[in-house]
């Protein structure tokens, strides 16, 4: 795994695609079309490109990004947008073979659910909140997570999680820099020094302690373990 890099190649390919389940509250609050919605998605030619411009709708307001299979979503998720427009299911495997159909419905979908693209000062504003987060929470997937959370609660489409994790790197060291500048000032000298002195020189194989068992620290222990019988004795002698 490249240094910096928190996600594994099959953890960024399933947090870039549709979960392996959806729950059916899910199903219903985020499937379910009302009459804007069916009148957005009907304004659409051909069965294909309304089921397919349903499930953009649909996946952008549940996840807060559209993964890229369409076809792969959910057959829950697939039948209720079915159900709705009165058109099989399966009509999906057909929808905007062309690539430029489909971006221009991803800019229709994001103009009617509200959404925008991340743009500069959107990146300022989530930079700095992320950065605040990475204050009190070390752990980059933490901050991925709570990264996500702020997107969606503004309304921005999510990009991808490559460039989320290149944010969340930012965010971590600046927040290392700020945690520096704040202490700088109470780092003198000496304070320093016994910081160092705390330090192991793991260079160097640490020297483990033993027991002593050469012949002259028996005899000293020995002669003292004598001394006390002795005094012991004198004490008892005396009374």
């Amino acid at each position: 795994m490249p240094p910096g890099r928190f996600l594994s190649d099959a953890e960024i390919e399933r947090l870039e695609g549709w979960p392996e389940a959806i729950e059916r509250r899910d199903v219903v609050r985020y499937f379910a079309l009302d009459g804007e919605d069916l009148a957005f998605v009907r304004g659409q030619r051909g069965a294909a490109n309304q089921i397919g411009i349903a499930l953009q709708l649909c996946s952008l307001r549940w996840l807060g990004f559209i993964p890229e299979d369409l076809a792969g979503a959910p057959e829950e998720a697939l039948a209720m947008l079915g159900g709705a427009l009165d058109v099989t299911p399966r009509v999906i495997f057909d929808y905007a073979v062309r690539a430029p159909t489909r971006f221009e419905h991803r800019l229709l979908v994001r103009d009617h659910a509200g959404y925008r693209a991340l743009s500069h000062p959107d990146l300022e504003a989530v930079g700095g909140c992320l950065v605040d987060t990475a204050l009190a929470h070390e752990r980059p997937s933490l901050l991925l997570v709570r990264l996500c959370e702020i997107l969606r609660d503004e309304k921005v489409e999510r990009p991808s999680i490559d460039r989320l994790v290149r944010l969340v790197g930012w965010a971590r060291e600046r927040a290392h820099e700020r945690t520096f500048a704040q202490l700088a000032p109470q780092l003198t000298d000496q304070v320093r020094g016994k910081l160092d002195g705390l330090l192991v020189d793991r260079s160097r194989p640490l020297r483990p302690r033993v027991a002593a068992n050469t012949a002259d620290e028996r005899e000293r222990q020995g002669a003292g373990s004598r001394a006390r019988e002795a005094h012991i004795l004198d004490r008892r002698a005396r009374r």
